[in-house]
């Protein structure tokens, strides 16, 4: 799929692959870069034209390519993982194909191939790879680097009404948040809701199908699961299934929905979201129904793409069998559907052929269409013999039904057409390609509503923005996009490689698709609020630019020398300069806008959703409030890079309409978690310090191991090793040490069966100890005389607390590095000392004893960093500056290791080495 490679200069040869070459386009002029926007081609890095084509679809995916180059702020501060470096690629893609000066003839993503061969190994070399799972690797690498957590309100499933369907999940409630605020303001949607209920025979048909008979609910049915545990489906507990099916607040067949909406309430649900979720994540539900019992099984699947199989010339409409063999019911079975209630199955074969018979069939084939596609992908399964699945209310293996419908629709709908199939045994050269022809929309829509479970209250229709098509067999071939431009969506073009090219319609109606990519069509009252947005963005954007000249001017005019009208062109020029960079009086407007500005601010990820999107949902200003409802980054500069400014009038409507806020009036920023945002950052450099020069591979100073819970020292590390953060809610401290779960829960005093060194704790000295209990707390201790959990226990040696970290007269090191002051006092000096008067007052210090040596070099507290470090071991290796120097005990013994990090160096001599043939603590 990638044995064609294209160079800048080569030519190209045969085939209607380069039809669309012998005619060109004016508007590929060097002089217009203008026009060039979205037309910039990729060269090939060596088999990589998958990549190619799938760059290719994403850039014209309007919304991630707006995203990427309006909101770097989410992701350009961070540390430079490899997922950093594949958004950092795309972010320079984007901008290179649709930046404001397009030059170059093509673009080199190497990049953005580099990113992805450290992420996924099974795209290094130069092998043939398959463009979809390139796809799915981009999408959901990102997905995770933006995700971003989100508290919603939802309705508990144990009190959902009749139809199993007033639970939402929070994505659901989140659209649905705006849909309701705007019903009595869109136009359109009075005429979703009337085609919702009216409904067609083929919705309903599906639903009655979806639905629990008996008014179970999700968390009322009885979840059916097969006996193989690579294809049981996940399932509640049998006490969750039997409080919920004989709850008192479950609705019963009789009763009425409006009781059952009545018993509803509503619960605290934590979902991650991204710019890919809210794009390309749609929900998918496998309905699995007993034949026997006629219970449903329902699980739901977040997917960003969905595979659909291309059906066979002569596919009957029968239920399918798992291997896809025609299998008939029995007639008196539960899981029988007669012809008028075959719902999608009834309206999908019929017209197939066209009325050509089986014989005439072998000789023209007019080909199936995706609609086709889908149903066959929606139509039931009959899962019989080894397939059986195992029935928990029946307790036995029985004949199943299984069908798949749509829950939730995808702004940007990915179809992936399985054109492919090999054997595992004889890998990739030992399969096949279906290259039947699929007849899709291009000009015309696409309709999902009939494939859905219940239809939205949100547009169901879909338009082709682009393809990726594959030409060749299954062992080689090219790949190549068809993109429809967003600038000008009357025209389509075709990206080969560096060949870039406008094609007809029509030529891309003859295309052999392998992706396709359908964009929900917005109504047109969403066209008239993004034109009225920019209108009011551009308006006050040029009034804020005139405030900002008008004072530069009055400046300007007390110079009376003669040069003025030189100086006032300088000033122009470095005022249109400065607005553009958002400089200092840009930003200091922002803080504090003139009353006459009238001027508001939203999110430019929001703005992103409103102009891409067909239902932006609620405004997200609340994401960006600390909990004293001000802005919660640490700088003017980073505050004001979130927003766009537009009018309070403009804003007040999009509130009232999508819902969401509150409006922010101003981007000054909270004076107090400014305060706390820099303890945080200072404690945290601090304990890095500290945790470098204090770990060792042995014990140290003292006697014992202190054992600590390995998952919270996974998760200190990823802390103390991250960037400085520079707004609140990066802040991520690990809290206090949670060495309770390493006992049972019955008995808080026995320690659990079958712990593991490394896996479930590890070993520190008791330096590293006091200096864990010091910043964050928690516990309990468990101290022990060898690395072995269970051996002997030892008491605690509380002479060995580091030096720094008893407060002293004129020190306050050990106040500014404490769990109170930065985690409950916030970096409030006056607070902390109203709340622990005592820890002013310095302790009596024991002298002479193992790690307090009266010449002990005090610490000062390091200032905020201003660069990024690397992620390195918390510890020196031996040989680096101030480093001590390994006793050839410890240098002998096996470093345990959590992660990737290095180990510490010995203490100093007389230190208690570790047992010879153990394994040494993991460094922290």
């Amino acid at each position: 799929m990638g044995s064609y490679r294209q160079e800048p200069g080569m030519s190209i040869t045969g085939g209607e692959r380069r039809s669309s070459s012998s005619y060109s386009d004016p508007r590929f002029g060097r002089t217009s870069q203008k026009s060039r926007k979205g037309l910039l081609g990729l060269s090939n890095l060596g088999n990589t034209c998958f990549m190619n084509a799938a760059l290719q679809c994403l850039s014209h995916s309007h919304g991630m390519q707006k995203y990427f180059r309006h909101c770097p702020h989410a992701f350009s501060s961070k540390a430079q993982g490899p997922r950093q470096k594949l958004l950092m690629a795309f972010a320079h893609w984007f901008e290179q194909d649709w930046g404001a000066n397009v030059s170059a003839p093509y673009h080199r993503p190497e990049d953005v191939l580099r990113a992805v061969q450290q992420l996924n190994p099974t795209f290094q070399g130069y092998a043939q790879q398959d463009s979809q799972e390139f796809l799915r690797c981009v999408l959901d690498n990102i997905h995770e680097e933006l995700r971003r957590e989100v508290k919603e309100e939802v309705e508990d499933e144990s009190h959902s009404g009749e139809n199993g369907n007033a639970c939402h999940d929070a994505r659901s409630d989140r659209r649905s948040a705006g849909n309701t605020a705007s019903t009595d303001f869109l136009p359109s949607g009075g005429k979703v809701l009337e085609r919702s209920s009216s409904g067609s025979s083929t919705s309903q048909h599906l639903m009655q199908f979806c639905q629990v008979p008996e008014s179970n609910t999700d968390m009322g049915e009885i979840r059916l699961s097969e006996t193989s545990a690579g294809n049981r489906p996940v399932a509640e507990s049998a006490e969750e299934v039997e409080q919920a099916s004989s709850g008192p607040n479950m609705a019963s067949a009789g009763e009425s929905s409006e009781g059952g909406a009545a018993s509803s309430k509503k619960i605290h649900r934590t979902h991650f979201e991204s710019i890919i979720s809210e794009l390309f994540q749609g929900k998918v539900v496998s309905c699995v129904r007993c034949t026997q019992c006629n219970q449903t099984s329902r699980t739901s699947e977040a997917v960003y793409d969905v595979s659909v199989p291309i059906p066979n010339a002569n596919e009957p409409a029968s239920p399918l069998s798992a291997d896809g063999s025609p299998v008939s019911l029995p007639a008196g079975s539960p899981g029988h559907l007669q012809p008028q209630s075959a719902g999608l199955r009834s309206s999908s074969w019929s017209g197939v052929l066209g009325g050509l018979g089986k014989v005439k069939s072998w000789f023209y084939d007019k080909g199936v269409s995706l609609n086709d596609c889908l149903r066959r992908y929606c139509a039931p399964e009959y899962l019989s013999g080894k397939d059986q699945y195992y029935c928990e209310r029946c307790k036995k293996k029985n004949d199943c039904e299984k069908r798949m419908v749509f829950k939730e629709l995808p702004e940007i709908l990915c179809i992936h057409l399985k054109r492919f199939r090999f054997d595992n045994a004889y890998g990739w050269f030992a399969g096949s390609k279906n290259s039947r022809v699929v007849n899709f929309p291009v000009t015309s829509h696409l309709d999902m509503s009939q494939f859905m479970e219940e239809v939205p209250n949100q547009p169901t229709e879909y338009r082709l923005i682009g393809l990726i098509q594959h030409i060749g067999s299954m062992g080689g071939g090219h790949y190549i996009a068809y993109c429809q431009h967003k600038r000008k969506p009357q025209d389509w073009y075709e990206f080969d490689d560096v060949q870039v090219n406008p094609v007809m319609p029509e030529q891309v109606e003859r295309a052999e698709p392998y992706v396709l990519f359908y964009q929900r069509v917005p109504s047109k009252k969403a066209k008239h609020d993004r034109q009225i947005f920019k209108n009011d963005m551009r308006a006050m954007q040029e009034k804020i630019n005139q405030h900002i000249a008008n004072a530069a001017s009055s400046k300007a005019r007390t110079d009376r020398s003669g040069r003025e009208k030189a100086a006032l062109e300088m000033n122009r020029q470095a005022l249109q300069e400065e607005i553009r960079n958002h400089g200092p009086a840009l930003r200091n407007l922002y803080k504090s806008p003139p009353a006459e500005l009238e001027v508001a601010f939203v999110s430019k990820h929001w703005y992103v959703r409103l102009t891409t999107m067909s239902e932006p949902g609620p405004l997200d200003n609340k994401e960006y409030l600390c909990p004293h409802g001000q802005l919660g980054y640490s700088s003017a500069e980073l505050a004001s890079e979130p927003f766009f400014p537009i009018s309070k009038q403009l804003s007040k409507s999009l509130i009232g309409i999508y819902g969401g806020g509150p409006e922010i009036t101003s981007l000054d920023n909270c004076k107090k978690c400014q305060i706390r945002i820099a303890a945080y950052n200072l404690r945290k450099q601090a304990e890095y310090e500290m945790v470098t020069r204090y770990d060792t591979k042995d014990t140290g100073d003292g006697q014992g191991w202190y054992l600590v819970n390995a998952e919270w020292v996974n998760n200190w590390k990823r802390y103390v090793k991250g960037e400085p953060v520079s707004n609140f809610w990066e802040m991520c401290a690990p809290g206090p040490i949670t060495n309770d779960r390493l006992f049972e829960k019955e008995d808080p005093t026995k320690l659990r069966a079958n712990l593991r060194l490394k896996l479930d704790y590890i070993g520190v000295n008791a330096c590293v100890w006091w200096l864990f209990m010091h910043v964050h707390g928690g516990g309990p201790a468990i101290v022990r005389d060898d690395l072995e959990i269970y051996s002997q226990e030892l008491p605690l040696e509380t002479e060995l607390v580091p030096n720094e970290l008893r407060p002293k007269e004129g020190d306050d090191f050990s106040m500014r590095t404490s769990r109170e002051f930065v985690d409950e006092c916030h970096g409030d000096e006056e607070l902390y000392k109203r709340l622990y008067p005592g820890n002013a007052e310095a302790p009596p210090e024991p002298r002479g004893t193992p790690g307090h040596a009266d010449d002990a070099e005090d610490v000062e507290l390091p200032q905020a960093p201003t660069e990024a470090r690397e992620a390195v071991s918390v510890s020196p290796e031996e040989g680096e500056e101030g480093a001590t120097p390994a006793s050839p005990a410890t240098a002998a013994t096996e470093k345990a290791e959590v992660s990737n990090e290095v180990s510490m160096d010995t203490s100093p001599n007389g230190s208690r080495p570790r047992p010879s043939g153990q394994d040494s603590p993991t460094s922290v």
